[in-house]
């Protein structure tokens, strides 16, 4: 592989294990073409494979492949794309393209703590609806965790965590 594109698919490790070609090409600088020509290169070397049969979504054919790529990126280069991919996916969510679970991630990842807040509390309340409590959790502590500990926000969210529960690994004991 050449630099490009290795650049594009190290891009795509940070989106996720599976990823839609249009939230890559945002995200990256690079044209389409030239994201598609490095995903073909790519599936070639059995890094990824198609994951729809239109070719607009693609998987990394193993976790750990995923995951060493994503590792090679340096701490410092990883923050900025999470935050790409967390305002592409903002733009997407009104038109139902992308899911709520996902732009929270990208954005706590992103360490934007205006995004990162919302989303997450927005996702944890989802997940506490339908009785989702280990997601809830999950959730509310990323959103927690990028506030000041004094603050009212801070305090909102640690009275969500104690409304889902202790962790069942606690309950249990």
């Amino acid at each position: 592989m050449d630099r490009i594109e290795r650049a594009i698919v190290m891009r795509a490790s940070v989106i996720g294990r599976r990823f839609h070609v249009a939230v890559l090409t945002a995200t990256a600088t690079f044209p389409e073409a030239r994201v598609r020509a490095a995903l073909e290169r790519a599936c070639a070397l059995q890094l990824v494979v198609e994951d729809d049969p239109a070719g607009e979504r693609y998987a990394f054919r193993h976790a750990l492949t995923r995951d060493v790529i994503y590792e090679e990126l340096m701490k410092g280069r990883v923050r900025p794309l999470h935050g790409r991919i967390a305002r592409v996916l903002e733009r997407m969510v009104p038109s139902g393209e992308a899911a709520l679970d996902d732009l929270a991630y990208h954005a706590w990842a992103a360490g934007d703590i205006r995004r990162g807040v919302r989303y997450n509390e927005l996702a944890g309340d989802r997940a506490a609806a339908v009785h989702a409590p280990e997601d809830a959790r999950t959730y509310y502590a990323r959103a927690r965790g990028l506030l000041p500990v004094e603050s009212g926000a801070y305090a909102r969210l640690g009275e969500k965590l104690r409304t889902v529960g202790p962790a069942e690994s606690l309950a249990k004991q």
